[in-house]
């Protein structure tokens, strides 16, 4: 399915490298202690081809000085920035994006700083990209913290063309009994934790501001990439545990700018454009794959 094209820059399909370069992104707000945690479970990657680039958005807690206290030898490659103001999410995801940096690197991964992470995640989603090279992200299973295991997330599938931003199938809050536990493809996948082909972002472009502060500026912009012709596709062997505690506790402020961009995204879509996702019925995709594992169980 191919809706947009970029007449200065074309879509390729990943032919895989050895040993791709990996920028990992977070961005951080007020959240020391579990940015620390999430920095530990990062530290762990086995990986090694990669760096860190992590962007304090204007904290007002110890952040700074947290970041300043890391050892060298924590990363093979960091990259502290500090900026005085809360710039907001989408403009913190640019702002990574756009590092002159990112020249050197194939693959970038965008994470929250309040989630912990399997060792082998990067191998993992890098191996899903060759087994699927028309994909320009991937992501991983979310779950909650504590248990038994919850799913938080597991990518999203758009269900019914018409008010199609209240009609997204994630399967939240489902026990996990592995029932998730495929490759499959979804319309988006959830941000706090997925990586894109370095290229998406010169043929899609930028995150929209208009998505600021904060929530479903990701949303938009995996399923405005899938309309370039780009798959988006859930690994639900990547578990990644996503704390949420300030998503939890929102104020009712935050809970109406969160469902004022959820309303943002219905325009920016033309009909023929969120028919055309929701007739490649992923869940049917989904259900013959559950068949699938249940068959070779």
């Amino acid at each position: 399915m191919l809706f947009r094209k970029n007449p200065k820059v074309l879509r390729t399909i990943y032919k895989p490298i050895s040993r791709p370069r990996v920028h990992v992104f977070i961005y951080t707000f007020n959240k020391m202690h579990l940015l620390h945690e999430t920095l530990h479970s990062l530290k762990a990657t086995d990986y090694r081809n990669y760096k860190v680039f992590i962007l304090n958005n204007g904290s007002a807690d110890r952040t700074e000085a947290l970041l300043y206290s890391l050892s060298k030898t924590m990363f093979p490659e960091l990259k502290i920035i500090n900026l005085p103001v809360n710039i907001g999410a989408p403009a913190a995801r640019n702002w990574l994006i756009h590092d002159p940096e990112n020249q050197y690197a194939d693959f970038v991964a965008y994470l929250d700083d309040d989630i912990a992470l399997p060792p082998d995640w990067i191998k993992k989603m890098l191996k899903t990209f060759e087994e699927h090279p028309e994909a320009g992200v991937v992501g991983a299973k979310i779950l909650f913290p504590g248990s038994p295991k919850t799913i938080q997330h597991t990518g999203g599938i758009i269900t019914a063309k018409k008010e199609w931003v209240h009609s997204i199938n994630a399967h939240s809050f489902e026990p996990d009994q592995g029932q998730h536990d495929y490759i499959a493809p979804r319309h988006y996948v959830m941000g706090c934790a997925h990586m894109y082909r370095k290229e998406i972002f010169d043929v899609v472009g930028d995150y929209d501001l208009r998505f600021s502060p904060t929530q479903f500026d990701e949303v938009e912009h995996q399923i405005r990439m899938r309309l370039y012709g780009y798959q988006a596709i859930y690994n639900g062997f990547i578990e990644v545990i996503h704390k949420l505690k300030t998503g939890m506790n929102q104020s009712k402020a935050s809970l109406i700018s969160r469902e004022a961009n959820r309303l943002k995204m219905e325009p920016l879509f033309s009909e023929k454009e969120i028919a055309a996702l929701v007739d490649e019925d992923l869940l049917q995709y989904e259900n013959h794959q559950n068949k699938s594992e249940a068959g070779n169980g």
